[in-house]
């Protein structure tokens, strides 16, 4: 089997005014441009040469020219008819590869990702597909009853029940399907998608691991910048030359008198005049001018393009020429509140704005974490192998059912894995939660009844013992736990309050953790107690902290004996830190340095 790209260009609204030769591929992305990260992306699975289809109504002689200086071995389908000319040689054993930049994923596994899922699968078209995306990963809907009442509200969260798909990144179709052979050219892989449908060819939809940029809006294009500036310049050998401007190729021009704070990219033969300020993370595409007394700050400037005197360009993508400018001001405002607010959950939130000393720290951390649950949990499970023989011949001569309960629960991120512990109670008691909810005594999601009637009476001693949770030491000896953390909840527990969700579920849960030694007031429910004790967790991460609650969980037999004051784990006047707007839309505690 042969995958033969096709790269589905466009001209998005922000484009047009730079004339008829821009398009997106053209712009500049990063220290390159948009086009060298496609090809690069689709290498990872093929070497064929791609297929572009270029945009309607631009200037063949100009794109052509273009194309053949930056990706000399690209073929363009200016019509349906070249498109089903060029792929008219391929072989029904063979796949096309649709490529549209305007989703573009910003992990760059996607594309092999999809190829995994085709080789299993060669007779089914794949979609590699991206969620709408909400601010803070959530997104409330109300229902109304006939006469305008409001009956509920749903919360939906990304990645759990959020259901709704906002475009298509890419798509393999078996040759044999015949798409384009009848003169078809999508104008998008939306399209694309639909029109296979229509024809009974089976899909299968492959969500985008991570975020996805709209590059086919001007955020999605200065949130994708931004992340790739960082990266570019975080990686540098002195930590003071990030704020200095990183040079692409040769030709450059910046006059003596020019202010330029970075992190900053320059493209080849770019030029800034003395007086003009230019702000990062920024952008200067090939050949384009910052005259002298304007400002570019948080922006993009396209190849060719001029920023005039007097002009701010302030978290805009601009692609316009002295000329456009002179005759037309056009929107040179800087983005709204709400606009920015929507940023939010593609904006770069990784280690480049890490300090190098930081880094090093959290990498330690987290290794020495590993290390400790790992002993611990082998250790442990070594120590406690007699006693789990004896619990597993009283469970088993108890009652009947599996020896093990396995309940689906959120970890690291959201990924769901079985928590196991010893079955405490009758098989089916899960079933029967819903009619005993009248008996529930907490103030929160979690359920509890006391003398509930579902546990066994060997349950009821391995519970009062702290035994019953012994094999989750496996669950962290594989990873999926940690020896301290918050408790692993299921989604419909997690799903109340949304900066505690995301706190929760920015680090691995544990087995014990911050809320189980303080807390004070059972008797009254503590599910705030709970927020807050998970929050402070989070907040104060640290080896010594987890230390310090393991010893904790063993003087005070894992709270059910005394609490400690939460003063003793993370100081007096420990404040919580209010979760901002980054903390809600992705926290990324352990991967930011793992």
């Amino acid at each position: 089997m042969r995958v033969w790209p096709v790269i589905v260009d466009s001209q998005p609204l922000y484009l047009r005014s730079a004339g008829h030769s821009a398009s997106l591929l053209s712009v500049p992305f990063g220290t390159g441009v948009l086009i060298e990260h496609v090809t690069a992306g689709i290498r990872l699975v093929t070497d064929n040469p791609p297929l572009i289809i270029a945009p309607a109504g631009v200037d063949s002689g100009l794109y052509t020219d273009w194309l053949k200086a930056i990706c000399p071995t690209g073929r363009i389908a200016f019509t349906a008819l070249d498109l089903a000319a060029a792929l008219a040689a391929h072989e029904l054993s063979d796949a096309m590869l649709f490529v549209d930049p305007r989703c573009w994923p910003a992990q760059p596994n996607g594309f092999t990702q999809l190829l995994r899922h085709y080789t299993a699968e060669p007779r089914v078209s794949h979609h590699l597909v991206a969620f709408e995306q909400a601010v803070a990963g959530t997104k409330e809907r109300v229902a109304f009853d006939p006469v305008g009442q409001i009956r509920g509200i749903q919360r939906l969260y990304e990645q759990t029940t959020w259901p709704f798909i906002s475009s298509v990144a890419a798509t393999l179709v078996p040759s044999s399907s015949g798409v384009v052979a009848e003169g078809a050219l999508p104008q998008s892989l939306l399209e694309l998608r639909q029109t296979l449908i229509g024809m009974g060819i089976p899909s299968r939809d492959v969500p985008i691991d991570g975020v996805a940029l709209d590059l086919s809006d001007e955020r999605g294009m200065l949130s994708g910048n931004e992340r790739l500036i960082l990266d570019a310049t975080a990686h540098r050998a002195q930590p003071e030359a990030v704020s200095t401007p990183l040079f692409v190729g040769s030709g450059h021009e910046v006059q003596l008198g020019a202010r330029l704070m970075g992190p900053i990219v320059i493209h080849p033969r770019a030029s800034v005049e003395a007086g003009a300020t230019v702000l990062g993370p920024a952008v200067i595409g090939a050949g384009a001018v910052i005259a002298a007394g304007a400002v570019v700050a948080h922006a993009v400037i396209g190849p060719g393009c001029t920023v005039p005197a007097g002009i701010v360009v302030r978290d805009r993508a601009w692609f316009k020429t002295a000329e456009e400018v002179r005759f037309n001001s056009g929107d040179t405002r800087p983005m709204s509140f709400g606009e920015r607010l929507s940023r939010l959950s593609t904006e770069a939130r990784h280690s480049a704005s890490v300090s190098g000393r930081q880094e090093k720290a959290g990498s330690r951390r987290l290794a020495l974490k590993r290390a400790l649950d790992l002993a611990v949990s082998v250790a442990g499970l070594a120590l406690t192998s007699p006693l789990l023989i004896l619990i597993v011949i009283a469970i088993r001569l108890e009652s009947k059912g599996p020896i093990f309960y396995g309940d689906k629960r959120e970890g690291f991120r959201g990924r769901v894995f079985n928590c196991w512990k010893f079955r405490t109670m009758y098989t089916g008691a899960d079933q029967a939660q819903r009619e005993l909810k009248g008996l529930d005594h907490t103030d929160g999601p979690h359920f509890k009844v006391d003398r509930d009637p579902r546990v066994t009476q060997v349950g009821r001693i391995l519970r009062a013992l702290n035994v019953d949770e012994i094999p989750q030491l496996f669950n962290v000896l594989i990873g999926q736990m940690s020896l301290v953390g918050p408790r692993p909840s299921p989604f419909r527990e997690n799903q109340v309050c949304v900066p505690w969700r995301a706190a929760r579920l920015s680090v691995r849960p544990g087995i014990t953790g911050f809320w189980q030694v303080c807390r004070h007031n059972r008797s009254a429910g503590d599910f705030h107690q709970w927020i807050e004790y998970d929050l402070l967790y989070v907040q104060h991460l640290s080896l010594a902290l987890d230390l310090k609650i393991l010893a904790a969980t063993a003087l005070t037999l894992g709270g059910k004996v005394a609490h400690v004051p939460a003063s003793w784990l993370v100081g007096q006047n420990a404040p919580i830190a209010d979760p901002g707007p980054s903390d809600v839309a992705e926290p990324q505690h352990e991967e930011q340095v793992a």
